[in-house]
This record gives structure tokens, sequence and C-alpha cells, in this order.
């Protein structure tokens, strides 16, 4: 009875030590097979598909931001209707002459004169 248990425990191993073989042995082709791959895609002169995509993303990026920069207005508030005025009617003067810094004032967003108190406090 000895002699049989020793025997499995030896075919056990044996066949143990061939599936590590086996698995070590496939392993390290396709580390070989993988290295190869890379050495030859970065020495060839192609393009990889990678590559192709990025460049064509980044030339239509390139045109839409042109199309968008030849369209965009010069005066974007000049198209809303919003034109700030630069000197008011009552002040002739030319502000640069007479040193005073010119103020922007926005027509729409001055308080409209004809009201008596201001909206934010009761009466």
């Amino acid at each position: 009875m000895m002699i049989e248990k020793s025997d499995n425990r030896s075919d056990r191993r044996d066949t143990m030590h061939r599936v590590q073989v086996g698995i070590i042995g496939l392993v390290s082709v396709l580390l070989l097979v993988a290295a190869a791959n890379f050495v030859l895609q970065r020495a060839s002169d192609e393009q990889s598909a990678t590559e192709v995509v990025q460049a064509e993303a980044a030339n239509d990026a390139q045109k839409t931001l042109e199309k968008e920069e030849s369209s965009a207005p010069s005066e974007p508030l000049a198209e809303l209707g919003v034109t700030p005025t630069r000197v008011r009617e009552g002040d002739k003067s030319a502000p640069a002459e007479s040193g005073k810094p010119v103020q922007v004032v926005v027509p729409d967003l001055e308080p409209d004169p004809k009201l008596e108190a201001p909206m934010d406090r009761e009466r």
C-alpha cells in the first residue's frame, strides 16, 4: 500500500510541474510577441489608427474654431441693441480733453426718472 500512495503523489507532482512549465512558456511567448509588435509599430512610418483618429479630430476642432472666430461679431452688444453711450446728452465736452475718465453708461440700465420712490421700498 505504501508504494501506491507515493506513486500517486509523484504523478500529481509531475502533472503540476508540467502545467506550471506550460503556463510559464505560454506567458513568455505572449510577452515576446507583444514586445516585438511594440518595436515594429514604433519603427514603422505609418500612423496607427488612434493617431489617425486623433489627427482628424484635431483638424475638425481647428476648422470649427476658425469658423466661430470668423463669424463672431466684433460688437456683440451692438447686435443686441444695447450699445453703451460714451457721452451723456447734456455733456457735449470731450472727456479725453478734460482729463476726466470716460464713464460708460448703458441707457437701458439707468433708473427711470419718472419713478417716485425706489422699487425695493414700501411707501
